[in-house]
C-alpha cells in the first residue's frame, strides 16, 4: 500500500509540473495570447500558480510538509476561483473572451482538482508526511 501512495503522489506531482509548464507557455505567449497583453488578473494567476506549482513538485517528490501545504492551497483555491468566482476570472475584455470550450476545460480543472485531493489526502492516510 506505501508503494501505491507513494506513486500517487508522484503522479501527481507531474500534474503539477505541466501545469507549471502551462503557466510558462503562456507567459512566453505560446499559449494563444499574448500575455503582456492578457488581463492583469490572468497574469497574475499565472505567476502565483507557476511559484505554486513548483513548491508542490518539488515539495511532493522530496515528502516537505510545504509541498503539500502548497499542493493543498493550490487545488482548494483553483476549485474556488473556478466555481465561485468563475464569472470574475472570465469578465474579462472582448479580445480576451472565453468560449464555451475554455468554460468546459475549467470544469474539468475543478474534477481534476477535486480528484487530487482525494488521492492526495488517502496517499497522506497510508504513507504519512516523514
Amino acid at each position: 500500500m506505501k508503494l501505491a501512495a507513494s506513486v500517487t503522489i508522484w503522479i501527481v506531482a507531474l500534474f503539477y509540473a505541466y501545469g507549471a509548464v502551462v503557466h510558462v507557455q503562456n507567459m512566453l505567449s505560446l499559449s494563444g495570447f499574448d500575455w503582456q497583453s492578457a488581463p492583469l488578473k490572468w497574469q497574475a494567476l499565472d505567476v502565483i500558480y507557476l511559484i505554486l506549482d513548483v513548491i508542490v513538485v518539488v515539495g511532493l517528490l522530496l515528502n516537505w510538509r510545504i509541498g503539500y501545504a502548497a499542493f493543498y492551497i493550490a487545488a482548494v483555491s483553483q476549485i474556488v476561483l473556478y466555481t465561485v468566482l468563475r464569472s470574475w476570472i472570465v469578465d474579462v475584455p472582448p479580445e480576451f473572451a472565453v468560449t464555451d470550450e475554455q468554460r468546459s476545460y475549467l470544469s474539468g480543472l475543478v474534477a481534476f482538482h477535486c480528484v487530487t485531493l482525494i488521492l492526495v489526502t488517502a496517499a497522506l492516510k497510508i504513507r504519512p508526511i516523514a
